[in-house]
């Protein structure tokens, strides 16, 4: 299906698939791609890292599951797999939890999943509030901040709506108290513990720091945020989900907000503590500090020390030892200095002896060619895109930007035959087979003149081109099929099998039992043997494919009858 938006589970709720289908819920945001069918369901999950999950399914229940995180690669059930499973089952979940809740009129006790369910579940707890007695509720709310000194900092704010030193120094108290309880002896925090961890900061920030911002204290409100951004920067911690970098963008957020709020005096202040924790110690948040003094304080009065904290910068980056990390680093900063030179309206010779001093560095270079797009002087880039194709001839990569860039400038100049002639260049050479060049070069030439162009571009393409795609859109069925049998492994297979599976299906089952075959003789272990018996469910699917799958099952029980695992996933089948 399409991208959506999915909430995760926490890694202990997945151990309990296999048994029960309720979850419970711990808010994190992954993007989802996911393909159900009776057999198998197979998903990306995409964060800011990218996994991988297949679950296999038997007679609609849980078989077995996988996921390319680290936390599932030892063994372990892992939150994604429940965010899946979740996804799967949340019609049947919302009917098991009503069948199972004693209130299931009301929503008090129901996991608030969407904002609606949220806004229901608010309105069900004020009605219970206001139904009871208030010495009752006075009572109970004694307790309760007694007994948690988070909520009692926070309800305290909330009354007296002020923040007092000694209220800044309970915030870090408790970010202290948070983090020691995390890191324990070894101090880290492991991948099973960083979410949770990060969730907690992230409380502290939406609820406290937010109101405090609300309530006009935006020093106060920095100085904690602060305090919890450099915490970040000198613990050590298994960031593989990306929890940290959600926790930065929260403070950045907050942080731009702020600048849109406080004095010029406070601006002046909030400039003074970024520019004072550039120390290089962190290149990683170090970043997040640069590109706020660099895009968000525009005013006249920081424009010098900007200017010098760069030309520091760049004097720093020609030191470093690797050539890669050298080029990069001065690019970058030359980039955000002649970016700044045009901001404060230096002259255009001024910006091009900047450019000309460093031409060997391919950023400074790609920023000259942006600069003089703009003011479309489109035959002064064409001749240096010309330079920049033998200066980066060994990148092909920047090499194909160049070529881009040079057909893109030939359409708008209306050069139909450079515009053609750099066409097929791109698709032949720099970017070979791209699908959406061919149909860019297609739509030059008539439906007749195409049918020898195209064979033009089938007989010059290099080796390394994926020309299964281009056959499959020029609808040359048999090609493609020749393509896929002669393919090593089930990939192009997989891809092509439902296009090719009602012409050809005898073609398609020959190789899917070739390749399965070989996949079997070194099979070991029963999430692999669960792999095989999915595929040949697959296989099932396809015309004369049952005969297909008997012949192999009945082959592997012979051949492989001391393998009791792969037994017992063929019995399921």
């Amino acid at each position: 299906g399409s991208p959506s938006p999915l909430l995760a589970h926490d890694a202990n709720t997945a151990r309990a698939a296999n048994i029960n289908k309720t979850f419970f819920i711990i808010v994190i945001v992954f993007e989802l791609n996911i393909d159900i069918s009776d057999e198998v369901i197979k998903a990306d999950i995409i964060g800011t890292e990218f996994y991988e999950i297949e679950i296999s399914l038997c007679n609609g229940e849980v078989a077995d599951m996988h996921c390319s995180c680290p936390y599932a690669e030892s063994g372990s059930n892992c939150k994604h797999m429940a965010a899946v499973l979740y996804e799967w089952t949340e019609n049947d979940i919302d009917k098991g939890i009503d069948e199972i809740d004693c209130f299931h009129n009301s929503h008090l006790f129901k996991s608030a999943h969407t904002k609606n369910e949220y806004n229901k579940k608010m309105i069900d707890i004020k009605d219970l509030v206001n139904s009871a007695d208030e010495d009752v509720v006075r009572a109970f709310l004694t307790s309760v901040l007694t007994d948690d000194e988070k909520l009692l900092l926070r309800f305290n704010n909330t009354v007296n709506k002020k923040v007092t030193k000694k209220d800044i120094e309970h915030y870090i108290e408790q970010v202290d108290a948070i983090t020691n309880h995390y890191l324990g002896r070894d101090c880290y925090i492991s991948y099973y513990e960083a979410y949770d961890f990060i969730s907690e900061l992230e409380d502290i920030i939406d609820n406290d720091i937010k109101h405090m911002i609300d309530n006009g204290f935006y020093l106060s409100a920095f100085e904690v945020i602060n305090y919890i951004f450099q915490l970040i920067n000198n613990i050590d911690i298994d960031d593989s989900d990306g929890c940290i970098t959600m926790l930065v963008n929260s403070i950045y957020d907050c942080w731009l907000v702020l600048l849109k709020k406080v004095s010029l005096e406070e601006k002046r202040k909030m400039f003074q503590w970024f520019t004072s924790r550039l120390d290089g110690s962190s290149d990683y948040l170090e970043e997040y500090i640069e590109q706020i003094i660099i895009e968000e304080f525009k005013e006249k009065e920081y424009e010098q020390e900007k200017l010098d904290y760069i030309e520091r910068m760049i004097d720093k980056s020609e030191k470093k030892a690797s050539d890669d990390l050298r080029d990069y680093a001065i690019g970058k900063w030359l980039v955000r200095y002649l970016e700044l030179l045009d901001e404060i309206c230096l002259s255009e010779k001024q910006i091009e002896e900047v450019c000309k001093k460093y031409w060997d560095n391919s950023s400074v270079r790609k920023y000259y060619i942006d600069f003089y797009m703009e003011k479309q002087e489109y035959d002064k880039v064409l001749q240096i895109l010309d330079e920049c194709i033998i200066l980066d001839e060994q990148y092909s990569g920047l090499v194909s930007e160049y070529s881009e860039k040079k057909k893109e400038i030939y359409l708008l100049q209306g050069n139909k035959i450079a515009y053609i002639e750099q066409l097929w260049e791109l698709l032949l050479k720099h970017k070979a087979g791209d699908i959406e060049l061919y149909r860019e070069l297609k739509n030059q030439y008539t439906a007749d003149e195409w049918i020898e162009k195209r064979e033009e571009v089938f007989k010059n393409l290099s080796e390394k081109a994926i020309i299964s795609r281009l056959y499959e859109e020029e609808k040359l069925y048999d090609r493609l099929l020749t393509n896929v049998l002669n393919s090593q492994g089930i990939y192009e297979l997989q891809k092509y099998e439902n296009v090719l599976e009602k012409q050809y299906p005898e073609q398609i089952l020959n190789k899917y039992q070739e390749e399965i075959n070989i996949m079997a003789l070194n099979a070991n272990g029963r999430r692999y043997y669960s792999y095989l018996v999915s595929l040949l469910r697959r296989i099932k699917k396809i015309n004369g494919g049952s005969e297909i799958v008997e012949q192999i099952v009945s082959d592997w029980k012979v051949k492989y009858k001391n393998r009791p695992a792969m037994m017992e996933e063929l019995s399921e089948l």
